[in-house]
């Protein structure tokens, strides 16, 4: 289920949650087994063997969960950078190593199926009240909570803590999986985009081996993809490193889209295969994102899922 992108509000009809700024991941427990998948449908099993810690931890026989996987800080905020560290990792051996320096969390905001009932037809105030009474928390599992109707006071508490946002869920909604509707609306400090990357710029000085920045698009409603700008702040050393090596892989010979492309430097151009995740302030009059700044490779979205802002 998806969320619309709305500002801070009050409703007496709606639940408020903080927006966890982690990876979405779906959560298949039956009979002490869990099976973890993301947004692309993909296993991630294998990517959290941490997690299969919590496998005594959800008092039911069979239960299908809906959320996302953190890094804590100490006090309890999600630390996205930390969180990074724990993507596109294959090594087990790495993979083993990880879970002990950075452990991950599962924090649960939801449910779709108990003890082989499908609820998801349900109201969103029975299946918290059902998610918190098999939820038994740990360091690695959490109860996604929430407060009632102050969703205004909650988006300032929250931000000022470092979570990202908030998220609104009426309470008496069904969950409707792939769809974005009102029942879900997400408030966030500033706004972010998933945009395909469709080349790079060459880099200079101390980033003359990895590039300048990357040159972003995205799908317009006819299905074509449009240049929207170009994000050069915001890498660490270690994302330039990784995503040159990605951008390596990938290198075509003409421009995926239409029309001309600004850029200070020389572009070689890629297959729009990699998404990443940008926030920016807004979007000008010819479509192009004013102060983007890099946030994440997004490996949990395809391509599709990038529409113009």
């Amino acid at each position: 289920m998806l969320a619309k992108t709305g500002k801070a509000f009050d409703d007496e009809n709606y639940f408020f949650e903080p927006k966890w700024d982690g990876l979405r991941v779906i959560m298949f427990f039956h009979e002490g087994k869990i099976e973890l998948q993301n947004r692309n449908l993909r296993d991630a099993t294998g990517s959290y063997p941490e997690l299969q810690k919590i496998r005594d931890r959800i008092g039911a026989k069979t239960a299908v969960l809906d959320g996302e996987v953190v890094v804590l800080r100490e006090d309890g905020v999600p630390d996205f950078g930390r969180l990074q560290a724990r993507f596109g990792v294959d090594d087990q051996k790495r993979v083993g190593v990880l879970a002990k320096t950075t452990p991950v969390t599962y924090v649960a905001f939801d449910l779709l199926h108990l003890n082989g009932q499908d609820v998801i037809t349900r109201p969103l105030v029975e299946r918290k009240k059902r998610l918190r009474s098999i939820v038994r928390e740990s360091p690695y599992l959490l109860y996604g909570d929430h407060i009632e109707t102050e969703g205004a006071r909650f988006f300032k508490e929250a931000t000022s803590r470092g979570f990202e946002g908030v998220i609104g869920k009426q309470s008496q909604s069904q969950y409707v999986p792939g769809l974005r509707t009102d029942y879900w609306i997400k408030t966030k400090k500033v706004e972010t985009t998933d945009c395909v990357v469709i080349g790079f710029s060459q880099g200079e000085g101390t980033r003359d081996l990895t590039f300048g920045s990357l040159i972003l698009a995205a799908y317009d409603e006819n299905g074509k993809l449009r240049h929207i700008g170009n994000v050069g702040g915001g890498f660490s050393n270690t994302a330039l490193e990784d995503l040159r090596k990605k951008l390596s892989r990938i290198v075509t010979k003409t421009a995926t889209v239409e029309g001309s492309v600004e850029s200070p430097s020389p572009v070689t151009w890629v297959k729009p295969r990699l998404v990443v995740e940008v926030a920016y302030m807004t979007v000008t009059a010819d479509g192009r994102l004013r102060f983007p700044r890099f946030k994440r490779l997004r490996t949990d979205k395809g391509p599709m899922d990038c529409k113009l802002p």
